[in-house]
């Protein structure tokens, strides 16, 4: 009959059953055939059990457990050598598939890695789900022999992380509330503590990991990528393994730039200690652009634009430019090569000079700050020209705009946001537009800018007519036509005006008004078939809400959001 293992043992099994008319003979000749007989006095401990209620499998199952735990025992003993485990590995092997029995072989290979065959490593990633059990010594040696096997695991574990929706949404947020809180779930996020698992300390394993990441960018530039190799780094670094971060030639620009996003503060001093992990690194080197990468972490970047923004307001207050120009103009610097980070990677080429119209650019923002709250302020042609070209194509000018943006949301100056708005609506990207950038930075500010109106300015955004044409009407309504994911925030804020008591006020005066920005922005808004699924559960949650408002008083159902809605059930 073969080994009695597994499925096909099982059917072997059945088939004598099926074919005997007795079966307690059939079980006394199996256990005979395999030398399970029972011992003396096991009929009697049996017939006990059944009597106090166990089942047998149960019974049998607890007795496995406990032979697993003493074979892993004895294998983990001093006096269990290499003898012994040339005596008992090959056999074992039959059992190394069976989750039940896999504990003896999978102990012997954490501690006898080194005497393994080849051969037995080779099957071993033949199967994955046996593979991933299999100790980290173990995996790490068949790792280190077979790269690109290593490379398909990391890029599994690399796409899980860029599709987390929640880590998405922490790195769109222009302002968020805690940046401490934000590391802290990017740096115990599982897709890291599980890469840290797998490097497990070892400096040639990180580096793997790390070349991985950069063949990933080269095609693929997302912002994820900079995140989770800043995050690895960091992660080591605060775990103050030095055999690791040593390697890493990043680790003193990421260390500093870490230590500005905590503190939230960037000064002479610190940029003078960024400067010098610029010394001798060549533009167009291997290093510069993992430098180029490290920028582009969207924590880094949006701290850095932030920052620029920052400095051109105390600019126009205090009117004390010369430390701030330096200031100003070396981040820009290191945005600059942010910028291009993905160009680097693709064509290992040297990263352009920054663009000379970004001086002429910060005047003309710095014009428009001085009009602040001025309901009356006009942005004069010249300047509107120039604001207008940058943002087209300039990710610095874009990135410290909608800096500049999400502050005046906050302070909620609208006169501001009526000045400004227009502009990102006018250098919006089109769908032929390759530039990841160009969109993920805009994509961010409409989820920042939607998350500041839902937390300060929803009563505003109703009751208000300034708030309702300048946010509504002359902007939000356009987004969505833009992006799909625009119309999912667009339809996420609509139904906040449902969620609580403290609204319903609003919606006893407004709730027609709702209805009909629901109604046009289902119209109106892009419906991609990446996001369909989406954009159908937040609108069956806008609706849902709505009538669960006060027991369905202010139930609404907009036409278009009903067909959309059966159109796509």
């Amino acid at each position: 009959m073969g080994e009695l293992l597994g499925s096909s043992a099982a059917s072997q099994i059945r088939d004598r059953f099926t074919q005997s008319s007795n079966p307690e003979q059939i079980i006394q000749d199996i256990q005979r055939d395999y030398g399970l007989n029972l011992l003396p006095g096991m009929d009697a401990i049996y017939q006990l059990l059944d009597l106090s209620g166990s089942e047998r499998a149960e019974v049998h199952e607890q007795c496995l457990v406990a032979l697993n735990q003493a074979a892993v025992s004895r294998i983990h003993s001093p006096d269990f050598g290499e003898e012994e485990f040339a005596q008992v590995f090959e056999p074992s092997l039959a059992y190394i598939a069976i989750p039940q029995l896999q504990d003896i072989p999978m102990a012997l290979l954490r501690k006898f890695v080194e005497h393994v065959d080849q051969s037995v490593l080779d099957t071993l990633k033949q199967d994955l789900e046996v593979f991933d059990r299999c100790p980290v010594n173990v995996k790490q040696r068949i790792w280190k022999q077979d790269e690109s096997f290593f490379q398909e695991q990391i890029l599994q574990m690399l796409n899980m992380y860029h599709h987390d929706e929640a880590l998405q949404q922490n790195a769109m947020d222009l302002r968020p509330d805690s940046y401490q809180d934000i590391l802290s779930q990017r740096r115990n996020h599982p897709i890291v503590t599980k890469l840290m698992q797998i490097i497990d300390g070892d400096p040639k394993l990180y580096t793997m990991v790390l070349d991985t990441v950069r063949i990933v960018f080269q095609s693929s530039p997302f912002p994820s990528l900079c995140s989770i190799r800043v995050d690895l780094l960091m992660n080591y670094h605060e775990r103050d393994v030095a055999q690791v971060y040593e390697t890493d030639e990043c680790h003193r620009l990421v260390w500093s730039l870490d230590t500005c996003v905590r503190t939230q503060n960037m000064d002479e001093v610190i940029i003078e200690k960024i400067k010098e992990c610029f010394d001798n690194v060549k533009n167009g080197s291997s290093l510069y652009t993992d430098y180029a990468m490290v920028l582009m972490d969207p924590v880094i970047s949006n701290f850095l634009s932030a920052c620029i923004m920052k400095w051109l307001r105390i600019n126009v207050n205090e009117n004390n430019t010369e430390n701030l120009d330096q200031l100003i103009n070396y981040s820009a610097k290191l945005l600059n090569l942010a910028e291009h980070a993905p160009a680097a990677a693709h064509n290992q080429q040297k990263i352009p000079r920054i663009d000379k119209g970004l001086s002429e650019y910060w005047s003309a923002l710095c014009h428009v700050m001085l009009l602040e709250n001025n309901t009356k302020g006009v942005v004069v042609p010249p300047d509107g020209e120039v604001i207008r070209t940058m943002l087209g194509k300039s990710e610095i000018a874009r990135k410290v705009f909608v800096q500049y943006c999400v502050d005046r949301t906050f302070e909620g100056d609208i006169p501001s946001l009526q000045r400004l708005l227009p502009f990102i609506l006018q250098t919006l990207p089109d769908s032929h537009d390759t530039n990841v950038a160009h969109v993920y930075t805009y994509e961010s500010f409409v989820h920042t800018f939607i998350g500041i109106l839902s937390k300060k300015w929803l009563v505003e955004c109703v009751m208000d007519d300034k708030w309702k044409a300048v946010v509504f009407n002359n902007c939000l309504i356009h987004m969505v036509g833009w992006s799909s994911r625009a119309h999912k925030e667009v339809v996420l804020l609509l139904t906040k005006y449902f969620v609580g008591p403290k609204h319903h006020r609003l919606l006893s005066e407004k709730i027609g008004l709702i209805a009909e920005w629901a109604d046009r922005v289902c119209q109106q808004g892009l419906k991609d078939e990446k996001n369909i699924d989406e954009l159908h559960e937040a609108y069956t949650t806008l609706l849902s809400s709505s009538e669960s408002a006060l027991d369905g008083q202010f139930r609404i159902a907009p036409p278009a959001v009903l067909h959309f809605l059966s159109s796509y059930a």
